[in-house]
């Protein structure tokens, strides 16, 4: 017999079949994988808005309380006059 008669298609079939699932697998891997990136990018990216956010806020509410002493509002006053 020749090779070609020899060839058994079922054979032939599982091996593709096989390497087929391993290759899915590998893709729902390697995208699950970025999916996690992307949501730890994410998460990262949330956090340092909201931090930025609550630095700011604390900085209007520093400047809404410095707290001005007479003196210095009537020394103010003076030179604005003499100006």
């Amino acid at each position: 017999m020749s090779k070609k008669e020899e060839f058994d298609v079922d054979k032939e079939i599982e091996r593709l079949a096989r390497k087929s699932n391993i290759d899915i697998r590998g893709s729902e891997y390697s995208f699950e994988n970025r999916i996690k990136k992307l949501d730890k990018e994410i998460d990262k990216m949330l956090d340092m808005k909201i931090k930025d956010f609550d630095e700011n806020k604390k900085l209007k509410s520093d400047y809404l309380n410095i707290d001005y002493k007479q003196d210095t509002i009537d020394r103010y006053r003076e030179k604005l006059k003499k100006i």
